[in-house]
Parts: C-alpha cells; structure tokens; sequence
C-alpha cells in the first residue's frame, strides 16, 4: 500500500504539472489539477527545505530535474544441491554428484530516463545488450529519509553450472573427485524477478543530504556524513519449469522454481566529500542483519529424469541417442535468424524437426554438441509437478554499498553510481546467495 501511494504521488505531480502548462490561465486548473499540484510540491518544498544548515545544503531554485542514463547491471544466484549416487545405475556407495548451479546473468546495458521533484521522481530503464529485461525504480528522498523501491525482469538462458562428480576409481579404489565448470545452455531461458525495497533514516539531516549524492536534488556546499538506520525487503523469483529445461530441473535436484524472501535491519554511514565547487563524492555502506529468511521451492519429476536414470546404462544410452537430433549447420542457420525473437526461432525449430524429423540423423552421445543438436519435441520431456519445500533460513550478514561521483554547474549535472548488494542464506540441507550490482552514467537538466 505504501508503494502504490507514493507512486500516487510521483504520477500526479507529473500529470497536474503538464496539465497547468497548458491552461496556466485557467480558472477550473488553478481550482482542480493546478490546486492539486500547488498542495503537492509545498508539501515536499516543507519536507525538504526547512532544517538545513545553509552552510551546508543550497536548495536550487528549479525544483523538477530529469535525467537520461545507460546502466549496466548483473544478478549472481548461486546454491549448492546434491545426487545421491543411488539415483545413478549401479552406483557404490558414496558416489554422486555435487551441483553448485549458479544463475549468473550477462552484463547486460540499458538506457533509460528518471524524472522527479527534489528527489521524489520514478523511473524507468530497457535492456539493450545482454540479457532481455526492464527496471522499474521509485525515489522518495526527503531531508531526513529516503525510500527506494526497484523492481527489475530479466531473462538468461545460459547459467554457469560447477559440478563436482564424486567416483569410485577402479584400479585403486579409492573415492575421487572430478570438477568441471562451465556454462549451460538452456532451450528456454530462465525468467527471473527481483524486488527490492530499501528505506533509511538520517540522523544528521541538517548538514548532509542523500538526495544531493543519489538525484543531484540539492547542493552539498561542504564535506559532512551521517549514521543511518533501516529497514529492507528483498524478494526475488526464479522460474525455469518448462518442458526444455527439464534437464537442468533434474541438475538442481528437481527444483524448478525458487522463490525467496529476505526482511533484514540496517545500520551504516554515508558520507558525502565536497573537493571542490561542483564536485561531490559520496560513499555509502550499510551492513544488515536479517531477521526473517524464506525460501519456496517447486519441484518436478519429468519421463527424463527417469530415462537418465533407467536401470541399464543400454537404455539410458539409447535414451539419450534418440532425443538428440543433428540439424545440419546450414539448415541451422536459416532458421534460427538473428532480427527475430527467440521464440519465432524456437516455433520454426519445431516445424523443422516436425517435417523433417525422420529424415535427420541422430547424435552421437560421444561426440555431443550444443550448436546443431536438438531434441524432437517439448513432449518428449515433460515435467510434473511433485510437491514444493518451504525452507526457513538462519540469521546472515547482508551489505548494501553504493558510491556517486558527481559534477554540476548552472542547471546541469553528470554523475557515475554504483551499487552492491548481496543477500546471502542458509538452511539445513544447504547455502548460497544473490548477488546483485549495477553502474549507471546520468546527464541530467534541472527545470
């Protein structure tokens, strides 16, 4: 509720403010929507302009500021799941494999653009390169606060996958372990959200402004910081149960979706250096305790797992031989077409294996290949639902780092932020966390 309101208020400054552009002279607007944007904008002008030290924090005669930026950003989920050796085919004792399944994204760019009145502004920003996905970003800012919310999709189809094979060796008979790191790549691409609501309380808000290190809203005159104590929620989604990726589901233990929730109490310090006219540094730390950790999982069998783990290596070789068919690369390359959508793609990689299906060879298991191997159909894999595990975690340590480096003169400002957050967790039967971190370039006017 306190999400809606505030983007309630972010919208209807923006709405009333074009509307009393154009009836500026208008009766009914300075009753109605003009009225509505007077009563708004001399709320925010009390929350921001009284109490500051005026040797300290000049607050700019044009209140409104947009800005246009281009942002890269990355998200690292990383878990650890485990195979028992008795799901394998005449599998000893103490054999198995270890997964340490990391869904880690591209780096990907966006560009996007933020408008706001002092520091109270919304959002909004397009992958470009990388991974598809949007941001969507709430800034409230005021002298003793700030609020910011961020709600991000994104899309990745090739996460990094570390295994580690526990084996019995023949000759020695010793237990041994073979590793391998690399990256997998998925049919259909994992879809992930991530939502993160973060709010602290500035306790020397006379002297130091948040909103002058994070929007340029104001103007740090002179060097000073503040302690800081808040509160965050962290939510976050991984969804990969189709029918393509029932082999990685089979990787992660029959897990297909992940969901968690974080709720966690901060405390730091932000400080922001003034070197010279213009100049501002800002260095922002805020380490959390979390105090409430959840994680749901769904789980999925699928005729694959049970395939790949038939009872004689014959039928699991015979198995994998028929699913995997060889597309020829030329044919291969008329298909899958770089200026259309993944999904065009994958209906016309269908079609093509539904027509000529009988006619292309098979793979051969020894000598696989990525590129030009595809299975017959998505009903060849089919996943069901077996049930879903809520897991309670442990207190962990969480870190929130951000840092500006921005210059401004007349109405105009550039600045270059960074952000760092990991949410780390732990339960009984395993560990792991989220990393998250973005870097944006902002050239922003005020008006």
């Amino acid at each position: 509720m306190r999400i809606l309101l505030i983007s309630l208020m972010f919208v209807c400054p923006l709405l009333s403010f074009a509307q009393s552009a154009v009836n500026s002279d208008s009766v009914t607007s300075s009753r109605g929507l003009r009225g509505m944007y007077d009563k708004v904008t001399i709320f925010f002008d009390s929350t921001r302009v009284k109490g500051h030290d005026p040797r300290y924090i000049e607050m700019p005669k044009r209140p409104w500021s947009a800005m246009v930026q281009t942002a890269f950003d990355q998200t690292d989920l990383k878990m650890n799941s485990t195979m028992d050796g008795s799901q394998f085919p005449q599998a000893e004792a103490g054999e198995g494999i270890d997964w340490n399944p990391r869904i880690l994204t591209k780096t990907s760019t966006s560009v996007g653009a933020w408008v706001g009145y002092r520091g109270h502004g919304i959002g909004y920003a397009v992958n470009v390169g990388g991974d598809k996905g949007t941001s969507l970003t709430l800034t409230s800012t005021g002298k003793f606060y700030s609020l910011n919310f961020r709600y991000h999709t994104f899309k990745t189809d090739e996460p990094e996958v570390d295994m580690k094979i526990h084996y019995k060796d023949e000759d020695t008979g010793e237990m041994e372990v073979l590793a391998d790191k690399d990256k997998y790549y998925l049919m259909d691409p994992i879809k992930a959200r991530t939502i993160y609501l973060n709010g602290f309380y500035i306790f020397n808000y006379k002297r130091f402004s948040y909103a002058a290190a994070r929007r340029q809203a104001v103007i740090q005159k002179r060097s000073a910081g503040s302690p800081l104590v808040g509160v965050s929620f962290f939510h976050s989604k991984y969804d990969f149960a189709t029918n393509y990726d029932a082999d990685f589901v089979m990787m992660m233990s029959k897990v297909g979706c992940i969901k968690q929730w974080q709720a966690s109490l901060s405390a730091g310090y932000s400080y922001n250096w003034v070197p010279a006219k213009g100049w501002l540094v800002n260095i922002t730390a805020l380490p959390s305790l979390t105090f409430y950790d959840k994680i749901k999982v769904s789980l999925y069998d699928s005729n694959f797992s049970r395939k790949m783990f038939a009872a004689t290596d014959d039928e699991d070789h015979d198995f994998v031989k028929y699913k995997k068919l060889w597309v020829p690369e030329e044919d291969l390359n008329k298909i899958w077409r770089k200026d259309a959508s993944d999904e065009e793609n994958t209906e016309r990689l269908n079609q093509y294996i539904a027509d000529k299906g009988d006619e292309l060879g098979y793979c051969n298991p020894e000598d696989y290949d990525w590129d030009y191997a595809f299975i017959r159909s998505d009903k060849d894999f089919q996943l069901e639902s077996v049930g879903k595990q809520n897991r309670s975690g442990r207190v962990s340590v969480n870190l929130d780092a951000r840092a500006t480096v921005a210059y401004q003169w007349s109405r105009y400002f550039v600045s270059a932020y960074a952000q760092f957050d990991t949410f780390s967790y732990k339960y009984k039967t395993g560990k792991g966390h989220i990393n998250d971190w973005c870097a944006k370039a902002s050239f922003g006017i005020r008006f």
